[in-house]
């Protein structure tokens, strides 16, 4: 057990801080361009938001009946996030099913709340996108349209008398485990609040960034670009990311569509360039940093489940 979390907590660190490296004389180059006022707070901003993200997935850890305080889901959902800069799709699930397991969270339990993140982090994204399409030209409306028709479809699957089936079905193919008996309505309101804080936070880490470098005449769409732009390209490179086994955490996918989007905004191609590299640095150190701060958390036994609750069985 030991031995495989420092394989999968080297690995993926490795990556991690591999990716970082690749990035650091252009990311010197941006900072400069940018300013470090203006990255640092993109930094705080992006570590805001996804620490909003790691409330939201607790709410629906909670609607499918497996309560965790604050500390044993945060270190279960941050460690388990960077398993996404390995290749393939399910590492970071893996991470999070075994780190539950360890506070008495059946991996039932832990699939279907990471299951109903994944619907519920696309659906929001593909909401907030639609804020900046408008905005856009035909040609990026042509391309990239298609992502705010699923927002309707994923949010009708997050419903609990339909999602259900789903995780029913999903156990029995897996063929271990039980599924929810239920799923809290009011956990996935929760959890769409939480995540509606992540696209802030995100947004705000792009709009500290663009700022900067943004043409004059494009200032008044500022926000939509920020908010709208970044919910967008991380909405594709997510799906990337689950069909496409080679784009760990949407790598590449997220940066072609920023540049595409934000390209006639910004005041020059180096300007973009800086921006869109600068967006996937600080998101990485944001990802790292919350990772670092789960493996550093001291969890005592009784700080799992609540006391008055007993797990079911896996």
């Amino acid at each position: 057990m030991i031995a495989a979390r420092l394989l999968f907590l080297g690995g993926a660190f490795g990556l991690l801080g591999w990716q970082l490296a690749g990035d650091v004389s252009g990311a010197i180059r941006a900072v400069r361009e940018i300013g470090v006022p203006a990255v640092v707070g993109s930094f705080l901003a992006a570590a805001a938001g996804l620490g909003a993200s790691g409330l939201a997935w607790r709410s629906l850890l909670r609607g499918v009946g497996a309560p965790l305080r604050v500390q044993p889901a945060a270190r279960i959902f941050f460690i388990g996030q960077i398993g996404k800069y390995i290749p393939g799709t399910v590492w970071a699930y893996v991470a999070q099913a075994k780190l539950g397991r360890e506070h008495g969270v059946p991996v039932s339990r832990t699939t279907a709340a990471s299951a109903l993140f994944v619907v519920a982090h696309c659906a929001t994204g593909a909401v907030v996108a639609g804020f900046v399409l408008p905005f856009t030209s035909a040609a990026s409306f042509d391309r990239f349209g298609w992502v705010t028709l699923l927002a309707p479809l994923l949010l009708a699957a997050l419903h609990p008398r339909l999602v259900l089936p789903v995780l029913r079905l999903m156990h029995r193919v897996l063929g271990r485990g039980t599924p929810p008996q239920r799923v809290s309505g009011s956990a996935v309101l929760s959890a769409l609040g939480w995540l509606s804080v992540t696209w802030l936070g995100y947004g705000t880490s792009m709009l500290l960034l663009l700022a900067p470098v943004v043409r004059e005449d494009s200032k008044a769409l500022l926000p939509a670009f920020a908010l709208g732009g970044f919910a967008l390209a991380w909405t594709v490179g997510f799906l990337a990311a689950g069909f496409l086994v080679v784009t760990p955490a949407g790598l590449g996918v997220r940066e072609f569509v920023l540049l595409a989007l934000l390209g006639p905004v910004v005041a020059s191609g180096g300007a973009v360039a800086a921006v869109v590299l600068l967006s996937r640095v600080v998101h990485t150190l944001s990802d790292g940093a919350w990772a670092l701060l789960g493996t550093g958390l001291r969890v005592p036994e009784e700080a799992g489940y609540p006391s008055d609750h007993h797990p079911v069985s896996p």
